[in-house]
């Protein structure tokens, strides 16, 4: 078997990771945080000094920061990216792999949030997402990144939270699940006319993926969720317009090893 890839994060990219999901909280919340910051928000002066240097975000009145239409600009190239996560990527997060089935398929017979959370933490469910970035050239870090933002695993509501965003524990433990998630190399296996190799596998899968998103597209409300915020303020004049995201059910992929246009470049602020 060979080596598992060795991935890492750079502190520049812990920098922009940081900066936009920062930016998304100030603009979307809204979130204000003053010039002169409290105890636990004192940790977050290095993004936000990160983000005013490039103007991603202005002092306001001489007392808060306050986002810039560059910086809503900025948002929406990655609440694109975002999208895309969400209608492709989401759906490999859950495979049993010995029947061929998704989690997703069952979407929709599910009212209650916690139900359908229950039934994702089967153990059946394999985690596919790194398999099939890896396998359309994008990097891991930043798609295991959008689904701690859509699982709400910064944890805003949590004490500390500050603090990890550049520094903490969390950025190990996503360099974790990407070395330890199941490869494309592993999909193979044996059958009667002999070896079946990963890359067939994930590209079989990649297309029952496909399909099952086209049939969830079908639905008038399709599994889309905004990135969750634990406190808000109320909008003033210094609020830039939201940034939702993308309203359209298309998707832009295919079962190629190459990803779309927009994804040809590593996403950067």
């Amino acid at each position: 078997m060979s080596e598992k890839t060795n991935y890492t994060v750079s502190e520049t990219q812990k920098q922009q990771f940081a900066a936009i999901y920062l930016l998304e909280y100030m603009i979307n919340a809204p979130k204000v945080f003053q010039l002169m910051l409290e105890r636990e928000e004192e940790d977050l002066e290095p993004i936000l000094e990160w983000l005013l240097t490039r103007d991603f975000i202005q002092i306001k009145d001489q007392e808060k920061y306050a986002p810039t239409e560059k910086g809503r600009d900025a948002l929406q190239r990655f609440m694109r990216r975002y999208t895309d996560f969400l209608t492709f990527f989401d759906v490999f997060c859950a495979v049993d792999l010995q029947e061929g089935t998704f989690a997703f398929a069952s979407y929709f017979d599910f009212d209650n949030k916690l139900e359908w959370q229950r039934f994702l933490n089967d153990e059946r469910w394999e985690d596919l997402r790194v398999a099939v970035a890896a396998y359309k050239g994008i990097d891991p870090v930043e798609i295991v990144f959008m689904s701690f933002l859509s699982e709400n695993r910064f944890g805003r509501n949590e004490t500390g939270w500050q603090f990890d965003l550049l520094l903490g524990s969390v950025w190990d433990e996503i360099l974790e699940i990407c070395k330890t998630a199941v490869s494309a190399e592993q999909l193979g296996w044996e059958d009667d006319d002999g070896f079946v190799p990963g890359e067939s596998v994930i590209k079989d899968v990649i297309e029952q993926g496909l399909a099952l998103i086209e049939q969830l597209h079908i639905h008038e409300t399709a599994p889309h969720r905004n990135i969750e915020h634990q406190s808000q303020d109320s909008p003033s004049e210094a609020t830039v317009q939201k940034v939702d995201l993308l309203a359209q059910r298309s998707n832009r992929f295919d079962a190629t090893p190459e990803p779309p246009d927009e994804w040809q470049e590593p996403w950067s602020l």
